[in-house]
C-alpha cells in the first residue's frame, strides 16, 4: 500500500484523534479506580500491539502474555 501525499495527514489526524480518545478514557477511568482503568489499559495495549508490523506483533503479543502471566502469578504468591 503506497501512501499519498494526501493520505498522510488525514492518517497522523486519525491517530492524533485515536490518541486523545483513548487518552480520555484513560483519565475518565483513572477516576473511577483501578479496577475501571484496568480494561481500558488492556485495550490499550491491544491497539499498540496492532499497529506494530506484522512481522512483530507475534513476538509483542508474546511478551504482553508473559508479562501479565508473570504479574497474576505474584498476585497470587502474596
Amino acid at each position: 500500500m503506497t501512501i499519498t501525499r494526501t493520505r498522510r495527514p488525514r492518517l497522523a489526524a486519525r491517530q492524533a484523534r485515536s490518541a486523545q480518545h483513548m487518552g480520555d478514557r484513560r483519565k475518565s477511568a483513572e477516576q473511577q479506580g483501578p479496577l475501571t482503568t484496568l480494561p481500558v489499559a488492556v485495550d490499550q495495549l491491544r491497539a499498540v500491539i496492532a499497529r506494530l508490523p506484522e512481522a512483530e506483533r507475534a513476538d509483542a503479543a508474546s511478551k504482553a502474555v508473559q508479562l501479565l502471566d508473570q504479574l497474576r502469578q505474584s498476585i497470587a504468591d502474596t
